[in-house]
């Protein structure tokens, strides 16, 4: 574990002017220079706010060092991963991401079980022992597929927002490290999983051949989304930054896929009795998934959500979430080799982030779009595309 404290100096005691309001004219913004480094310390005059088109009046701005010492939450959620070394990759990139969280801050995990999305743990918690009892669980009840019929609500122990407990001793992060440690050394078999069979298109994978099929997926892909989004609503009341990780690499992060988009405009020969085709199957797939896609985004803005999504293969393959993160003020990080390595140490900058608030005409009667801008030369900053 490590102190938030130690990347800048903690300049207030606490958070006078409190956490982003219900009516959404606060954000949380990450600002890194060119070679992606922090940077703490930008000025009201260096930001522009405008919030549904409209350049807002900053009334604060809060650097990363004062808002240090305020918890924040961790949510880390397992879809389905197919392949064994996906699998190894993404646990033992958790269990290093977990020895990382800053002292005083709150974990959640949630993991796909037989047919839907359960919770390991009644709600957050700060005993590092119990992250890593949960997380321990997960290679053996994660399923490489969307197998069943999900419910669209989280299952397993659910969520208490006011659920607490309280600290432990040195033997919470001395489970993390030996659980690391394990998954680290790589019994044979301990991630689970088959090998995943190469060189097979996603058209294939998907069998966008029958229209019917692809419905029911859908279907099914759309009763996931809502039970992420029931967990996302009910993180609405929890105070401070939230942070939700998503690993995942299965049929939904399939559909995500640009030859799906390809697909709709291409010319595929038919048989006598087809009742529809690739072409018609990816048109289905575009239209729910970007509705899938448009929810999930505007649920975690208005709770106050970060997403992070770990899935897809690289910069165009980016998964069901991947387009939803960065409109949160997220990040996307490929499911690949080196994950431990870069995702483990990105936490140093993940809740370091400014805190600003502008000042509105009228509380927004609906959301609309949010951007903050800054004048510093070779800095780029990441916030929430609405508010």
């Amino acid at each position: 574990m490590f102190h938030r404290w130690c990347i800048g100096l903690i300049l207030g005691a606490g958070l006078a002017a409190g956490q982003p309001s219900p009516a959404r004219t606060q954000a949380w913004v990450l600002a890194l220079d060119a070679r992606g480094g922090l940077v703490g310390d930008l000025k009201p005059a260096e930001l522009t706010v405008k919030a549904g088109g409209k350049v807002r009046p900053i009334s604060f701005l809060k650097t990363p060092a004062e808002t240090a010492a305020a918890f924040q939450s961790w949510v880390l959620v397992f879809e389905p991963i197919r392949d064994t070394g996906l699998r190894a990759g993404a646990f033992t990139a958790a269990a290093d991401f977990l020895t990382k969280v800053p002292e005083g801050d709150r974990v959640l995990i949630v993991a796909r079980g037989k047919d839907s999305l359960e919770s390991l743990m009644p709600g957050f918690s700060v005993q590092r022992s119990q992250w890593a009892r949960a997380l321990a669980k997960v290679p053996d009840m994660l399923p490489e597929g969307l197998v069943g019929s999900p419910k669209e609500t989280l299952q397993g122990m659910g969520f208490q927002a006011a659920f607490t407990d309280t600290p432990e001793g040195p033997e919470g992060q001395e489970a993390l490290n030996a659980l690391l440690a394990r998954f680290q050394a790589g019994a044979p078999g301990w991630a689970k999983g088959t090998h995943d069979q190469r060189g097979v298109s996603v058209l294939d994978r998907l069998n966008l051949n029958s229209p019917t099929f692809i419905t029911g997926l859908i279907a099914t892909v759309t009763r996931e989304s809502k039970a992420l989004g029931s967990l996302i609503e009910a993180l609405t009341s929890v105070p401070g930054q939230k942070h939700l990780v998503v690993f995942s690499r299965c049929e939904s992060d399939d559909m995500a896929h640009p030859s799906i988009k390809r697909a709709m405009t291409q010319f595929f020969k038919r048989e006598r009795g087809d009742l529809g085709g690739p072409a018609e199957s990816a048109g289905l797939i575009t239209r729910d998934l970007t509705l899938i896609q448009s929810q999930t985004k505007a649920r975690a803005v208005a709770a106050g959500v970060t997403i992070y999504s770990v899935a897809g293969a690289g910069q165009n393959v980016q998964g069901l979430l991947g387009t939803v993160a960065p409109a949160t003020g997220g990040y996307v990080f490929p499911l690949g080799t080196g994950l431990e390595s870069r995702f483990g140490q990105a936490i140093q900058v993940f809740g370091s982030r400014h805190l600003v608030a502008w000042v509105e005409e009228a509380i927004p009667a609906e959301p609309g779009n949010l951007e903050i801008t800054t004048t510093r030369k070779d800095v780029k900053v990441f916030v929430q595309s609405m508010r």
